[in-house]
């Protein structure tokens, strides 16, 4: 039973960094949403597209040259 709660331990404690830093982007990409719905409403929505867009395009470039 030790053994088993180590290893789920050590495995949430490798994970919660790049959680984290995903959690901070979208966060980031959220905010600056908001930030520019503030000010023109569809603007907002363009915007956080146009993010998410970006970062899928990032993640996918991202998995291709790794393998």
């Amino acid at each position: 039973m030790m053994k088993w709660l180590a290893v789920t331990v050590r495995a949430v404690a490798t994970a919660v960094p790049g959680l984290l830093r995903d959690l901070a982007g979208l966060s980031g990409v959220g905010l600056v949403a908001y930030g520019a719905w503030l000010i023109f409403p569809p603007a907002g929505f363009i915007v956080g597209g146009t993010l998410l867009i970006l970062g899928a395009l990032l993640l996918a470039l991202g998995h291709r040259s790794t393998g």
